[in-house]
């Protein structure tokens, strides 16, 4: 081989290789890349006797991968689709997992059928079981293999109709949130459970216990509580100053409302708010630069009572639109799961401050010393909540132009008089409480390393 060849070879290989990389992964993704942002699916679960239904609607696009047979120019082939549908459903079949007290179910009827997207059968569960026991389309209809809907039935043997059951679905995995299953859980006793689960949702109890409810409600108010604006805000609030107990004191006035108002937010008629979000984020924003602000003068652990009691209010906005989506996965246990809810919320801010604390006390010892620590890590953060409040501001205008205030808020406003009335009681805590905070750089300049709180 000559050297001329050589080089017409290895760039051959270069140029395999630049396709694998940039033009392989775009042609592998195309068919994904043409599918709307989101893909709903519609499904019933009903126990009866000694048999679970099981009723889904899938659009025909997720199909693509089966090779559904066609004729002319992309229709359908209905006369010979039978075998093509019993793969589907025995694929749906194992993408989604049914449990029974824990216990795996496997489906012994599988039976599918094409519909078009005008049917509307899938409106109730009746429709929806008729419609599967109906005759199926005409062999001569013409129906594009991606404009319509896979309809299967699948059956589970039970024990009991009264049994706890849940559901994990692995439909199109690569899909991720983009996918949206709207379930509807017709329990043997109770009203009908409605559901809206995102793609890759784990496994989700369709009639939950007390105990799986309250576990999944702790959960999730401990972690939204370690939310980055709210944590940015805790460190700003607490930075100056070094007793515990005081702080405590004040974290948990912060978490009682912001636990008492997302619980007003998510069971009140303000609940559909779009707007409300993005006000909590703006006005979180815009009393963590005050705080910051405040560091570099004379901060008083009374005046930062009243400042947490209204942020508290504040935060629960929020927190109250998460506990407002979260409560379709209460079942009938909504009381004990928002109770749940706000102990999580409120333990989160015990956590954070015990792990805020030790982290300050690292970066003053360690590394810039408190005064400079306190000037260097207030104005950081000062500044990035200062640029996420206009940010937000933005947002909320948006917001109240194009949606307006959907629902009355009075009650905000009353939970808002509350904050401000517990804030009032800082008025009765002695002058010295939570001690003296780190001297500013502002009072070590001018030599007043003594100076206290007012």
């Amino acid at each position: 081989m000559t050297g001329s060849e050589a080089r017409r070879r290895i760039r051959a290989l270069c140029l395999i290789a630049c396709w694998v990389v940039l033009i392989g992964p775009r042609a592998a993704f195309a068919n994904g890349a043409d599918l709307p942002a989101e893909i709903p699916l519609q499904g019933f679960v009903k126990p009866e006797n000694d048999r679970l239904h099981v009723l889904m609607r899938v659009p025909l696009v997720l199909l693509a991968s089966f090779a559904l047979p066609k004729r002319g120019p992309g229709y359908l082939d209905l006369a010979n689709l039978d075998d093509a549908l019993q793969r589907a459903a025995s694929s749906t079949g194992r993408q989604i997992e049914l449990q029974e007290d824990g216990i795996v179910l496997a489906p012994v009827l599988l039976k599918g059928r094409v519909s078009l997207l005008s049917d509307h059968s899938f409106q109730s569960y009746e429709t929806a079981l008729a419609h599967l026991q109906g005759p199926p389309l005409p062999p001569d209809t013409d129906l594009f293999w991606n404009q319509g809907f896979f309809d299967v039935q699948l059956d589970y043997p039970i024990r009991s109709a009264r049994s706890h059951f849940s559901i994990d679905t692995n439909i199109a995995p690569e899909l991720g949130q983009r996918l949206k299953l709207r379930l509807e859980f017709l329990p043997a006793e109770g009203p009908a459970l409605r559901y809206q689960v995102p793609g890759r949702s784990g496994r989700i109890a369709l009639n939950p216990r007390w105990y799986e409810a309250a576990g999944l409600f702790v959960k999730l108010g401990f972690f939204d509580g370690f939310a980055l604006d709210r944590l940015v805000f805790v460190v700003c609030l607490i930075a100056p100053f070094r007793q515990f107990q005081s702080l405590l004191i004040v974290l948990l006035v912060f978490g009682g409302l912001q636990a008492a108002m997302s619980t007003a937010i998510a069971v009140g008629p303000a609940a559909d708010n779009l707007f409300l979000a993005a006000l909590f984020n703006t006005m979180l924003a815009a009393a963590t630069v005050l705080v910051a602000i405040g560091n570099l003068g004379a901060p008083s652990l009374r005046r930062r009572w009243c400042v947490a009691a209204v942020v508290g209010a504040v935060a629960g906005l929020g927190l109250g639109q998460l506990l407002a989506d979260a409560l379709q996965f209460a079942g009938s246990q909504t009381v004990v799961s928002i109770a749940a809810f706000d102990v999580g919320s409120v333990l989160a801010q015990v956590v954070c401050l015990a792990l805020v604390l030790v982290g300050l006390r690292l970066l003053f010892a360690l590394v810039l010393g408190p005064s400079l620590g306190l000037v260097v890590l207030s104005v950081i953060l000062g500044h990035m909540a200062w640029h996420a409040m206009l940010d937000e501001a933005h947002e909320v205008s948006h917001q109240i132009s194009h949606g307006g205030l959907s629902s009355p808020l009075d009650g905000i406003g009353l939970w808002m008089l509350a904050a401000l009335l517990v804030g009032g009681l800082a008025l009765a805590l002695p002058r010295r409480f939570g001690a003296a905070p780190i001297p500013s750089l502002l009072a070590a300049l001018l030599g007043r390393a003594d100076q206290r709180p007012d």
